[in-house]
């Protein structure tokens, strides 16, 4: 079985370290990047699974690091989190190839139970596709 990867793109430390704790102890490999610019480096020099993935950064519009990496990669499920929670938002983020949306504040199972969703897609689609 191989690793199962996630990188989480927030400029919020709080959330990148928490979300990574929470994910490790289910056994996940999380890698963490508090800028939008390292983020979109590491998504596209390195082999993630899943992506946790800030719409708001300091540095860049997550919107358009959504677009890149799903251009480059479009394998990736890409799971956004804002705390800019809109409809428009949303709706956006779907169209340009976000597969799951969460909302801040979050709680611990709003993360367990997307990322849960998100690896037995992947699974899923693995074994459609063998």
């Amino acid at each position: 079985m191989r690793s199962k990867k996630i990188l989480i793109i927030d400029d919020e430390n709080v959330i990148c370290k928490g979300c990574a704790m929470i994910l490790s102890e289910m056994g996940y490999r999380c890698d963490q990047s508090l800028s939008g610019a390292d983020g979109l480096k590491r998504v596209m020099e390195d082999s993630y699974d899943v992506l946790l993935l800030d719409m708001k950064l300091k540095d860049m519009d997550g919107m358009k690091i959504l677009e890149k990496v799903k251009k480059a990669k479009p394998a990736i499920y890409v799971i956004v989190i804002t705390g800019y929670s809109t409809v428009q938002n949303a709706v956006k983020a779907m169209k340009l190839g976000a597969n799951d949306y969460i909302s801040k504040p979050f709680n611990e199972d709003d993360i367990i139970i997307a990322v849960r969703h998100a690896f037995q897609t992947i699974d899923d689609s693995e074994t459609t596709t063998q």
